[in-house]
């Protein structure tokens, strides 16, 4: 799998500001709570955020065309199954790797479980 963002721990990247009907619009959008998915996205880097009346809402990460909304006002899922007893598991288990490659195995584990199919 081609990984469109792969970065080392701790690197910075511009990011865009998009507003939330735009990501919604267009996107299939897997939507968790501000550092729910800390450590599988720690090799990611987040191409875009949205602000609110108050300020930064959330942050957007783009995973094989999946949009992964993160923060404290992020946008609920779409397209996608929200099993955070899943994400909390495969988070337990990012936590303990080593290597960008085993964190970013499990991220596609998780997207494609997570993925609802349309016959």
């Amino acid at each position: 799998m081609r990984i469109q963002s792969e970065r080392k721990k701790g690197d910075k990247m511009n990011k865009i500001k998009a507003t939330k009907k735009e990501m919604r619009n267009n996107y299939l959008i897997l939507g968790v709570g501000y550092c729910d998915m800390q450590h599988l996205l720690a090799y990611q880097n987040q191409v875009a955020y949205s602000v609110g009346v108050y300020g930064w809402a959330c942050d957007y990460y783009d995973i094989n065309g999946i949009i992964i909304s993160t923060g404290y006002d992020y946008i609920a899922s779409k397209n996608m199954k929200d099993n955070y007893k899943l994400i909390k598991e495969y988070e337990a288990k990012a936590k303990e790797c080593n290597t960008a490659e085993e964190t970013n195995d499990l991220l596609f584990k998780l997207l494609e479980l997570l993925k609802i199919k349309k016959f």
